[in-house]
């Protein structure tokens, strides 16, 4: 468990939810680590398009 995981946890929470989006490689990184998919949105309103942003989470 990383670090800051374990300070999650020693604070009483049991699921830690992150986000990224899907165009940035962290989502690799969050699944190495036993994050899943469990989400994401789209904004796709002229001028202000941008890649999809995807939730991951995991129980701790």
């Amino acid at each position: 468990m990383e670090h800051w995981e374990a300070d999650m946890k020693s604070q009483g929470y049991r699921m830690l939810l992150v986000s990224t989006q899907v165009d940035e490689e962290a989502q690799n990184f969050y699944r190495k680590l036993g994050y899943k998919d469990c989400g994401g949105f789209t904004i796709d309103i002229p001028g202000y398009e941008q890649p999809m942003e995807l939730f991951l989470s995991k129980g701790i």
